[in-house]
């Protein structure tokens, strides 16, 4: 699980910005904490801000730094994404870091770049309350070698000392993280960290769209889980089911080429196929040597008790939002998995998204972690979020994203945040004053 993510120099964070999981001294909602070691780790987290206040970036910094530990490597120069307000932040590095618990160890990693170049990278096991533990320290060149420091116990046998010099010499390039040595290093924690940024950080963006419904929906567990939700929800759909419709039902004469490639590849020992018509999702199969399309379909009930079929695309668009979030709700009540979601209330009801927050947050079996950027006020409540996992993004007066919680305030238990957040108490809301003072019919008037 996330303890926390340091990002410094990237997009709209000037200086060393951090977001933490971390938990404060508040009695309130003791289910939503979990142990990391002598640590006590937040079970979720809400972030407001104002429209261009950095609440995205945040989420971006996460991908781009995942999208580099998965990779392995910089695609390209980093300089476009640095903090651009400031012209002495140009020849400055791009920091991330990243801190969580997994398998029973706190990892603290944490990378320098520049331009095409890892300048530095880092990966220790943190103490907490003893001394942090290292694992390696790398660092490069002028000349583009590396220069590589690993844990004495590493450093066993004379072989191990001549993998260290051919990574220094020639394996590791200027631009490639040595964490993607993973394979050659085979060292346990190098292999737990890269799992973790890869595996158990997931990100959905506002545009995001999740394409694995059907494999999804295909255990019966979580199709149970899927339904209930959606009947508890009341959005108009009783359920979901899985069609089988044979290829040459569902393929007209327009798509005969289509039809015959996706054969021949499933034909190649392919399990499965997604693809995409009209903005649905759908997967070709073979089973018995038959070629099959599965379609998920919304079930209704008619007045007469009748379950009656409907496309995913005949749907609301809360609802369809609601179904790309649905298996990330289902993970975080059921593995250890760190979700960030950007822009929540994206085409969801308030009230809808209210019942959600509060059904995930107050769940004492939940396992993993949701961490959700929105500008829905209603979910400014205490009888969901503690004080300490409620956040707030600002730009300050250099234009830098601010990042800062609630916790820092210390409102009291009966106060009502949300008056509070709307009338800027706690910053993170746009200033309307010049809006108050626009005369829209003089607007008009000069309109070219």
């Amino acid at each position: 699980m996330l303890i926390r993510f340091v990002v410094e120099n990237f997009l709209s964070f000037k200086d060393e910005t951090e977001f933490n999981m971390l938990a404060d001294n508040f009695r309130i909602h003791p289910h939503h904490l979990y142990k990391a070691k002598s640590l006590k780790i937040l079970k979720g987290s809400v972030i407001y801000g104002a429209n261009g206040a950095g609440k995205s970036n945040l989420i971006k910094s996460v991908g781009f730094f995942q999208n580099l530990v998965s990779t392995g490597k910089l695609s390209a120069s980093v300089n476009p994404k640095k903090f651009k307000l400031d012209p002495g932040n140009a020849g400055k590095p791009v920091n991330f870091e990243i801190e969580f618990y997994f398998k029973r160890k706190i990892y603290h990693y944490g990378v320098q770049l520049n331009d095409r170049t890892v300048e530095n990278e880092w990966l220790y096991i943190s103490g907490v309350t003893t001394a942090d533990k290292m694992i390696f320290e790398r660092k490069t060149l002028e000349n583009g070698k590396s220069k590589i420091k690993f844990n004495a116990k590493f450093l066993k046998t004379p072989k191990d000392k001549l993998l260290v010099q051919l990574l220094e010499q020639q394996l590791l390039q200027h631009d490639e993280l040595l964490l993607n040595k993973y394979n050659i290093l085979k060292q346990i924690d190098i292999s737990n960290v890269r799992f973790w940024i890869k595996k158990n950080l997931k990100i959905i963006y506002h545009k995001s769209k999740f394409i694995g419904l059907v494999p999804f929906l295909s255990d019966s567990k979580v199709k149970h889980f899927t339904n209930n939700l959606l009947q508890s929800m009341q959005v108009g759909a009783n359920g979901l089911d899985i069609l089988n419709i044979p290829f040459d039902s569902f393929f007209g004469i327009d798509d005969e080429e289509f039809k015959l490639n996706l054969q021949n590849d499933l034909n190649e020992n392919k399990k499965e196929i997604i693809f995409t018509r009209n903005d649905e999702y759908f997967v070709a199969t073979k089973e018995d040597k038959k070629y099959f399309v599965k379609k998920i379909v919304a079930e209704h009930i008619n007045k007469n008790k009748e379950k009656i079929n409907f496309d995913l695309t005949e749907e609301s668009d809360g609802t369809r939002r609601l179904l790309d979030f649905i298996p990330a709700f289902y993970q975080i009540l059921n593995e250890d998995v760190t979700f960030f979601i950007d822009e929540i209330d994206q085409s969801i009801h308030p009230a809808l998204l209210y019942e959600l927050a509060k059904k995930i947050m107050n769940e004492p079996r939940t396992k993993g972690q949701l961490i959700f950027t929105t500008h829905e006020s209603n979910l400014l409540d205490l009888n969901i979020f503690r004080q300490d996992e409620i956040w707030f993004a600002e730009k300050n007066d250099e234009g830098a994203t601010e990042l800062y919680s609630l916790s820092e305030f210390r409102p009291r238990p009966d106060l009502d945040l949300r008056k509070g957040y709307l009338k800027g108490r706690f910053g993170a809301i746009p200033f309307t004053g010049d809006l108050k003072n626009l005369d829209w019919n003089d607007a008009k008037k000069t309109r070219v």
